[in-house]
Parts: C-alpha cells; structure tokens; sequence
C-alpha cells in the first residue's frame, strides 16, 4: 500500500502537453472500446449462429422423436449467455468512457476531481423571492395531493405532544 505522501500511479501522469495528444489520448480509448466492442460482437453472433445449427435436426433422423435437454446443457448455455452479455456491456462501457472523456475534454482522472471540486464550490444564483415563491408552490400542490408540508406535520406534531402533556398534569 503506497504511503501517503506518495503520490499514486495515475496522479504522476501529467496531462500531454499539445492538444493533438490530448485529443490521440482521449480518441485511444474511445476507439480502443470501438475495437472490442465490435470483436465482443463478433463473438456473440457467432455463438448465437452456432446455436442455430445445432438446433436444426439431422437430415435422416426421424420427426417424431423430441429432443430434450437437460438440465445440464440449460445451465451451460446461461451461463454462456450470461458471459457474452457481461462481454458486450464491459465494452460499451469502455466506449463509453472514452467518448465521454474525449466529449468533455478529461485525460485522467484528477482533471475529473478538479473540475467536479470546482463546479462544487460555485455558489448558486437564488433569490430569496424564488425561494419563496417555491416553497408557495409546493404547499399547494401537496395539498391538492391531500398530504401535508414537513413543517406542519412538526407543528402538529408538537401541538400533540404538548397536549397529551397536559393531559397527564
């Protein structure tokens, strides 16, 4: 485990220095999960067509015989399926990492931290009157809806208190 005040693999990255590497390093992946994307693709027509044949019966065998499959053979082909799907969504997700990174211009992970820290930080543009105007708003529409505003049901909630209280006394 690296110390503290070492620093990790990917923070000693630094970001290229021209925009055409960026732009080669951030395309690298998009196409890098094009690429195994389509060979994930591949792999599972395959599968899929090799299935078909088996499927078809043999050309003297006779129709009046069914064939079963056990349950065996069922468990294999999902669990086939089941690594052919998780195939096909792991490379959509490195394409998607890549288009993403490429869309907003992000070479690693600690551009990501220091724009997401920076869209944190920045205060928001309220007015009170706004603020006002929703809180309005939305006692009405939970009263249409026939339920009450949190800070009714404190109230009441008090006033209950207070009374079961004075009831005891």
């Amino acid at each position: 485990m690296p110390s503290p005040a070492s620093p990790s693999r990917q923070d000693d990255a630094s970001p290229p220095n021209s925009p055409f590497q960026r732009q080669m390093r951030q395309l690298g992946l998009l196409f890098a999960g094009a690429g195994f994307m389509a060979a994930s693709i591949a792999v599972a027509r395959r599968s899929v067509l090799r299935r078909q044949l088996e499927s078809f019966p043999k050309f003297y065998s006779g129709n009046r015989v069914v064939h079963k499959v056990d349950s065996g053979e069922r468990s294999l082909m999902a669990v086939q399926a089941l690594g052919l799907a998780t195939l096909n969504v792991m490379s959509f997700g490195i394409m998607l990492t890549g288009g993403i990174s490429w869309a907003f211009d992000l070479c690693n992970l600690r551009e990501l931290r220091e724009r997401t820290q920076v869209a944190l930080r920045r205060p928001g543009n309220f007015s009170q009157e706004d603020e006002k105007e929703m809180e309005k708003m939305m006692s009405t529409i939970l009263d249409k809806l026939g339920m009450q505003n949190p800070e009714e049901l404190a109230k009441e909630k008090e006033e209950a208190r207070k009374e079961t209280t004075t009831s005891r006394d």
